[in-house]
């Protein structure tokens, strides 16, 4: 593969600080025939209804472990119901081992009844086989990833600030690592609140819930630096490096998001108004500190300024997704031919990462800013995955809610030029919308 010599503006500051991975192009004929795989919503019904079932059948033994208490109610506070969210939306691509190793566990511990045993040692045979079906699809896909790194015959440099997303702890979902913190968190300042005022002084004289709630969140943050450790050790396995993907959400195993309403602080001009507080009344902020909030009103980036454009002007910036504001949706993407460079994607469950790269590979059109990798699952229907829009606070944007025909239609401009199949609409007093 040969490497192109077109950089972008203000890109070679800090390249000395940056380290040099792996490039492999991936063909769009590559990208769709990414092996399938058990899609994450259907593995965890697989494995937490059979799961719930079987508690259920041990209601003996969850009797015999509310005992310790009053009631079962006991056993109910946020630090479990923290624990339990946590397991089942966290657990991932794992889910199918602790639902192995909890059954494993039931057969140890549970009494030696001849029909609840049989019901345990078929719960344990099923999850074997899951687990087994689970690891030889995601083998699959970490053995074409490794066959990728390869045959790499480029190089990328990633910024320290983008490596640092492949640390032990990054492996998993923020929320999980909220949860078991909060879920820790509870029963201290229950434990602080009743010190100072009843004459509880040690974790002895506490009732049984404050026990459960602390060992629950104990369990719960051991089990995320297990989970999050040997997902890094699985990453390793496969090896950190870049891929050149098409940016297109109906194929591959990587979903895409759009900053909607977003305008990138070098589109600045003296126009410009987007930050002035008195016109912009939004005043928002986003989270990623590269943009600034797209106003309405501003003569540059405004919806006048957008519908005053003449059509060959508007063909300039259409490929923006702040021209759309929040009426942007997935067309913008469906059909053309952008390419992004992604770091981290490891096998199922990875996050990748989106690199910018001042090079233009192979004289393939990089992504724009505006794009960025989510998680890599398998859809349920590729076919129908729509693109993630969000707003400055990272909320998800659903331009099907929105009523986009408001006001008078202004005129419709064909995008076939730009590589998107769609045209679009505008309106009178709102921003276009893509159809």
């Amino acid at each position: 593969m040969q490497t192109g010599n077109r950089e972008t503006a203000g890109t070679r500051a800090g390249e000395g600080a940056a380290k040099q991975v792996a490039l492999r192009q991936v063909t769009r004929e590559e990208w769709a025939a990414v092996p399938r795989a058990f899609p994450d919503f259907w593995l965890a019904i697989c494995v937490w209804l059979p799961m719930v079932i079987l508690l259920l059948v041990q209601h003996e033994q969850l009797g015999m472990l509310a005992a310790a208490g009053d009631t079962l109610w006991d056993l109910i506070s946020f630090s479990m119901v923290a624990f339990v969210v946590a397991v089942i939306v966290g657990s991932g691509r794992q889910a199918q081992w602790l639902g192995l190793a909890l059954t494993g566990a039931i057969a140890y511990w549970q009494s030696s009844r001849d029909g609840i045993q049989t019901i345990v040692m078929f719960a344990l045979a099923y999850y074997v086989v899951l687990t087994v079906l689970v690891a030889c699809s995601d083998a699959r896909f970490r053995a074409l990833l490794r066959s990728w790194r390869r045959e790499a015959t480029g190089t990328l440099a990633v910024e320290p600030q983008q490596t640092r997303s492949f640390g032990i702890t990054k492996y998993l979902p923020p929320i999980m690592w909220n949860l078991a913190w909060g879920a820790l968190a509870y029963p201290a300042l229950r434990l602080l609140w009743q010190y100072f005022s009843t004459e509880v002084h040690s974790v002895a004289d506490l009732d049984a819930g404050y026990r459960f709630d602390l060992i629950a969140a104990l369990v719960l943050l051991a089990l995320c630096f297990i989970l999050s450790t040997l997902r890094w050790i699985s990453s390793r396995a496969v090896g950190i490096f870049a891929l050149e993907i098409p940016a297109d959400v109906q194929i591959g195993p990587t979903g895409l998001r759009a900053l909607g309403q977003a305008v990138l602080i070098e589109q600045e001009t003296l126009k410009c108004s987007c930050r002035d507080a008195e016109k912009n009344e939004s005043k928002k902020e986003f989270v990623d500190h590269r943009f600034i909030f797209a106003s309405d009103f501003c003569p540059e980036h405004g919806i006048e300024a957008v519908n005053q454009l003449s059509r060959s002007e508007f063909l300039q910036i259409a490929d923006q997704p702040w021209v759309y504001g929040d009426h942007l949706n997935g067309r913008i993407l469906n059909g053309q031919q952008l390419r992004m460079n992604v770091v981290g994607l490891t096998g199922w469950g990875s996050r990748p990462v989106a690199v910018r790269s001042p090079w233009s590979y192979g004289g393939g059109q990089l992504a724009s800013e505006y794009y960025a990798p989510l998680a890599a699952r398998e859809p349920l229907n590729r076919a129908k995955r729509e693109l993630k829009v969000v707003e400055p606070a990272d909320n998800t944007i659903v331009p099907e809610t929105l009523d986009v025909a408001g006001g008078p239609e202004i005129d419709r401009i064909n995008l076939h030029a730009l590589g998107i199949n769609a045209e679009a609409v505008r309106v009178a007093g709102a921003r276009p919308f893509l159809a």
